[in-house]
């Protein structure tokens, strides 16, 4: 294994562990933020905003963490085709496809 082939490894297994890791994060992230809102959502008077709130919440939480995602996967990408530029091998292969 070259050192080029141990650098696209790690290049790989950190934009994984970002994906991954911002993925469970964002689980918790959002199942924690339920509690209160449940609770808020049970009081009459300010349930119907509360909802909304926690709607608007929720897609904006996740959307950070789509981007989050986003990002590290371009990353990689980048990380990866820079790695590629400077391997000297003939054919050295094509830049690993991480959007599968």
């Amino acid at each position: 294994m070259t050192d080029l082939s141990r650098w696209r490894g790690l290049t790989a297994l950190i934009a994984d562990t970002v994906e991954h890791g911002a993925s469970a994060i964002e689980r918790v992230h959002l199942a924690t933020a339920r509690r209160p809102f449940w609770v808020l959502e049970q009081i009459p008077g300010i349930a119907e905003p509360a909802k909304g709130i926690h709607a608007v919440h929720d897609m904006i939480a996740s959307g950070i963490y789509q981007q989050v995602r986003f990002v590290s996967r371009v990353a990689g990408e980048v990380i990866d085709a820079a790695l590629e530029a400077f391997d000297d091998r003939p054919n050295a292969g094509a830049a690993v496809n991480r959007s599968a």
